[in-house]
């Protein structure tokens, strides 16, 4: 008897159903397997929260994120733009504060007015490192004030902007790094091998620097600012530096002004330079009577080109040669 059409469909689901579940049955125990070995492998991407660090500039902030990476997550209590030197705190610094694992603050006086906020109202767990700790002379203390002097001979007495010379900057970043293994150990790894490919680049943000000025005549190599924070970058480029005054600019004088300009200008040294957050009226107006050019300067990490430390600094290199040249 011939099979009619509907009997040989009804045949053929039945053939396929009972092939499906050998199939089924003989993938299980492999699906089984590899969901077991899955489950037992450790994820790659940590379950860990950021390790929460506050710093008291923007430029700490970076240097920072640079060591730590993704397993930090920062705040800077000093915004971009602003003088640390004025700065006034607010209650969200406060909540900020107490909620960090690891502080850190420059030292040698720039942030001293923040120690109370940070004693405060740190977590009792919390460690509060000092960047500049390993450059402190014996005879310079952190309760030193920042001094308000009028350097023309390259002194930094008193300058606790160490980091304007990038070697002293790699001893900031390894501060930092060995105070995030301190609250981090176990990524003490990655910290050490993000401080070393970090390190690299300040070697060559020396050596980019270093290349960059010695395009300027010897005679022209004298830095003039308001702002006493340059002297360890003239140390380390063999410059003269002349700082009207410690903090704001409107605290010097005119007839200070004009006797450093006329000396300036005396010496054939073509510009001064100002840094934005301070207020430049007094320069700018003697400098232009003078017949002396004024450009910009930068001590700290700013938004827009100078967001971060190699940016800024790369940008005064090429700020002092394109003006002094």
């Amino acid at each position: 008897m011939t099979p009619t059409p509907f009997a040989w469909s009804l045949h053929l689901v039945k053939f396929w159903w009972s092939q499906s579940i050998v199939v089924y049955l003989a993938a299980l125990p492999i699906f089984i397997l590899v969901s077991a070995c899955s489950s037992s492998q450790p994820t790659v991407r940590s379950e860990k929260s950021p390790i929460g660090v506050v710093t008291t500039t923007v430029l700490l902030a970076d240097l920072v994120k640079n060591i730590g990476d993704n397993l930090v997550e920062v705040t800077a209590l000093v915004p971009p733009g602003a003088d640390v030197h004025s700065f006034q705190s607010t209650p969200d610094d406060n909540i900020a504060v107490s909620k960090a694992s690891l502080l850190i603050s420059n030292g040698g006086g720039l942030d001293k007015f923040l120690e109370q906020v940070i004693k405060g109202s740190a977590a009792g767990d919390a460690v509060h490192i000092f960047a500049t700790e390993s450059l402190m002379d014996s005879d310079f203390h952190e309760n030193e004030a920042h001094e308000d002097e009028t350097h023309e001979d390259g002194s930094h007495e008193g300058d606790p902007h160490f980091w304007q010379n990038p070697i002293f900057a790699i001893q900031y970043a390894e501060t930092i790094r060995d105070g995030l293994i301190k609250v981090d150990p176990d990524n003490s790894n990655t910290y050490h091998i993000n401080f070393e490919s970090y390190k690299d680049k300040l070697t060559e943000l020396d050596f980019e620097i270093a290349s960059t000025i010695n395009t300027i005549d010897e005679s022209r190599r004298h830095l003039i600012t308001f702002h006493n924070a340059f002297g360890h970058f003239a140390t380390r480029y063999g410059w003269r530096v002349t700082s009207l005054v410690g903090h704001d600019a409107s605290q010097v004088s005119p007839g200070s002004v004009i006797d450093i300009l006329e000396k300036v200008r005396a010496q054939g040294v073509p510009a001064v330079f100002v840094e934005p957050q301070f207020s430049g009226g007094l320069l700018q107006q003697a400098a232009e009577d003078s017949g002396i050019e004024v450009g910009p300067i930068y001590s700290d990490v700013q938004d827009g080109e100078v967001s971060n430390y190699i940016d800024m600094m790369l940008f005064n290199a090429k700020s002092l040669a394109r003006l002094l040249r």
